[in-house]
Formats: structure tokens, sequence, C-alpha cells
């Protein structure tokens, strides 16, 4: 994608977040805390509440440039059930060499359970179970089969800190010809507030391997699997404001162990 192509796409998401902002102050006279991580947290939604996200990702690395446009839908289901819907409609990869891939992502579905509320000097405690549905129909962007994964979930404020850490297990779905191994993951973040209407927030992700490299078939003649990559950790500094009640804005910006970065500006709106 060239330098115009990124551009037309950025002021189009800054036309769109506009919009969705304006909407936000006039439908939702409420504050809220944004999902503004990848690690998840023990702050359910209110019974009935919903939450809608949008991000564009674009991350680059010396291979070549990758472009997302993730969703996020959330309801608070009761006081203490979550569920989060995930779709990623648009992804493009763009190799420095090799074959580009345009099209739509997986879909990742996600039931949490609030264990127990935070109390003193014991955090707020949850269960996960995600579900990666295999919506992608590009192998260079999914590898068609199904995830199953599982997290325990603690979250605590300490004055103007409240910090999260996650553990899990992902169950990988193989594809025909390849032999990928489970995933185990840690996550650990913290989001800082500097006024009522802004906050810093910093996060580590790490995953095991779950395969031989990035796009390595295990046998002749395999198709290629985009998420067989090796060890992973990342880390991601951004910063949030609520310009409109009802809305917050983010932009974050992050590097992995592989020299690669990825900015993504992203948009959160609460509906009662």
């Amino acid at each position: 994608m060239n330098i115009s192509s990124l551009r037309t796409m950025t002021t189009r998401y800054l036309k769109t977040a506009r919009t969705l902002a304006f909407a936000a102050a006039v439908l939702l006279p409420s504050w809220a805390n944004a999902q503004i991580l990848e690690t998840e947290t023990a702050r359910p939604l209110r019974a009935g509440q919903l939450e809608v996200g949008a991000g564009y990702e674009f991350q680059h690395s010396r291979e070549g440039d990758e472009i997302a446009i993730p969703f996020a839908f959330e309801l608070g289901v009761t006081s203490r059930i979550g569920l989060l819907i995930e779709p990623v409609p648009y992804t493009a990869i763009r190799p420095e060499l090799g074959q580009s891939a345009t099209g739509r992502g997986d879909l990742e579905i996600t039931m949490s359970y609030l264990l127990k509320q935070e109390s003193g000097k014991f955090p707020a405690l949850a269960l996960a179970a995600e579900e990666k549905v295999p919506t992608a129909r590009n192998n260079l962007i999914g590898t068609g089969k199904p995830d199953h994964a599982a997290y325990i979930i603690a979250s605590k404020r300490n004055g103007r800190f409240d910090t999260h850490a996650n553990v899990g297990y992902t169950i990988v779905g193989s594809p025909k010809g390849q032999s990928l191994s489970n995933r185990v993951m840690g996550a650990l973040a913290t989001e800082f507030t500097l006024t009522p209407a802004t906050s810093v927030y910093g996060e580590v992700l790490a995953s095991t391997a779950a395969g031989g490299g990035e796009g390595a078939p295990a046998a002749p003649g395999a198709p290629a699997a985009p998420e067989t990559s090796g060890d992973e950790i990342f880390g991601t500094v951004g910063i949030a404001h609520s310009f409109l009640r009802g809305s917050r804005f983010s932009l974050g910006l992050t590097r992995d162990n592989v020299g690669a970065w990825q900015l993504r500006p992203g948009i959160t709106l609460w509906f009662r």
C-alpha cells in the first residue's frame, strides 16, 4: 500500500471517528472505562450495557506491511457475565517478497464470568473462554481451523493505577499437512489516570511458539500457516482521552521481539 492510499484510509477513519463521537455525545450521557488493552480485564460492563470499539492497525517490519481494521462488540449479559465478539472485516498483507493477501480475518468470541469482586488487598478475578471462528478465506491470513482458549484474569486498583494480569492456554487448530503446538500465554498491563478524561497505559504480552516459523509448512506441498510463528513477546505504550462524554479515543504504539512495530488508533463508544 502506497503513502497516498494510507493517507486516504486514515482520513476516512478520522471522519468516521468524528461522526461516531458526535453520536456518542448525543446518545450516551455516561462515562465508562475503555477496553483499550489487548490484556483482558476483570471489569465487567453493567447488565445490558453495550460497548463498541473500532481500531485501525498499521504494522511495519523488514518483511513488509500489514493493515487490519478490527471491531469489538461487548455486552454485559448480567453484572457478572460478559459476551465479546471481535470480527476483523478487513486485513491486508503486503510483504516485501512473495504473495500479497487481502480479505477478512478470523472472528473471536469470548465469554467471561466474574468470579470475585475486588475487595481490600484482593484483586477482582474472572474466567474467560474464547473461540476463534475461522472466517478468513485466505491461507495467508488464517489457518482455516478453529482455536479454543481459556484465561484466568485478575484486576487490581491501587491509587491511580489499574493493573491487570492474564494467564491463558490455547488449543491451536492444525491445517491439513501440519501439526501445530498449543500455546501458553501471559500478559501484564496497567492504566494510569492522569485526569478524569485522560489516561496512559502500557502492557507486555508473551506466548509460546505454535510451530516452526511463520508460514513454514510442515510437509512438502502443505499450505502455509500464518499463525505458526515462534515465541512472541511484544510491548505497548499508549494514551487515551475522552473528548466527549460516552466515547474514548486511544493511540497505541507496539513493538515485538522481532523488530516489527504497530501503530493503532482506536475509538470506543458505550450504549446503555
